[in-house]
């Protein structure tokens, strides 16, 4: 590619984890009128605002509600863009009766340049209007390499799933589905509903089951709308412990149908929290995920307290009673701290 001067206005071709990309800096008058030339687009649907961080949001005054937060820090980074009220007016070039759709990408090298230009930056896919987005980058250089100024693509470009984000857009209260692409509507829906959280130990047949367990007893008896779940890295369909078992039916709980879950993509995407027994398995999650940063803790960090819960594997059974009563105690602080939230 051929390299230009870079400024402000610039358009550059990137890759947001999922898709390649024409963009600029989303204030550019100049820059966005030549995407509009080159695409022969005739109106301002279709454009997507792509920022590094949830707090960007701040700085265009954007209030978002405790529900709504909860999506974003799910979904984000991710391929799910959220339309949103905005009356900025370094925006409302490109707002549509005063609302943009903003994203967080997937691609770090994306994000890290969206940070160091200092300003969010305008998405939208390859092609000429009304055609289908071009997912070859050998075919976008062949035929659309005159388009760019530049380029911002990581040197290996890993799993292009050819899948535009799914648009939502939160009006009076309710969610509502713009396209569906991505990520199923019924599950984003779901966890609008009812958000889950998902608590994470090494084989989840002890200490992550004893979390779950007791938080399912709390959201019952306290009527939240939330859900709870648990998994491990270890296998599928592994039953509890025979002492976590004990435990939790000695404080008057049933977990005897409880078998393992395994931890992967799929259970860490349709969660709005992870809660890990040690810093091993966070720091497991973000080696593996690191997209995930802004939703994993430790269970003891989210409850203000920085020690790991020993796994009591082959320990007896008053070891089991001290796990139970650690964990008893740090998940009930994290729920009174959900609850506060409401």
């Amino acid at each position: 590619m051929k390299k230009q001067k870079i400024n402000n206005d610039s358009v550059f071709l990137h890759h947001t984890g999922s898709m390649f990309g024409i963009g600029c800096s989303a204030f550019s008058k100049e820059a966005i009128t030549k995407i509009n030339s080159l695409k022969n687009r005739k109106d301002k649907s279709g454009y997507i605002v792509l920022i590094p961080d949830i707090e960007w949001l701040k700085r265009f005054n954007i209030q978002i509600k405790l529900g709504v937060h909860r999506i974003l820090l799910q979904y984000w980074p991710g391929e799910l863009s959220v339309v949103l009220e905005v009356t900025d007016p370094r925006l409302k070039h490109i707002s549509q009766n005063s609302k943009v759709a903003f994203r967080i990408p997937t691609d770090e090298l994306l994000r890290k340049y969206i940070i160091k230009l200092n300003q969010p930056i305008l998405s939208t896919s390859v092609n000429m209007s009304g055609k289908e987005p071009v997912q070859s980058l050998d075919e976008i250089l062949a035929e659309f390499e005159n388009w760019f100024d530049f380029s911002i693509l990581p040197e290996y470009i890993q799993s292009i799933n050819n899948l535009p984000s799914t648009i939502i857009e939160f009006s009076n209260e309710k969610l509502n589905l713009i396209r569906e692409e991505s990520i199923p509507f019924s599950e984003i829906k779901l966890s609008y509903q009812s958000p889950q959280v998902l608590f994470v130990c090494s084989g989840n047949t002890c200490r992550s089951p004893i979390a779950e367990y007791l938080a399912k007893k709390i959201i019952t008896e306290d009527d939240l709308k939330l859900r709870v779940t648990s998994a491990g890295f270890m296998a599928d369909g592994m039953q509890i412990s025979n002492n976590s078992n004990r435990v939790l039916a000695l404080n008057g709980i049933d977990a005897s149908d409880h078998v393992s879950t395994l931890m992967n993509e799929e259970n860490l995407r349709e969660s709005w929290l992870v809660l890990t027994m040690t810093k091993k398995h966070k720091n497991k999650i973000l080696q593996l995920y690191p997209a995930s940063a802004s939703k994993v803790y430790t269970l003891s960090e989210y409850a203000d307290s920085n020690n790991d819960i020993a796994d009591p594997i082959g320990k007896d059974i008053e070891f089991y009673k001290k796990t139970f009563d650690e964990i008893n105690e740090k998940v009930t602080i994290i729920f009174e701290k959900i609850k506060g939230e409401r």
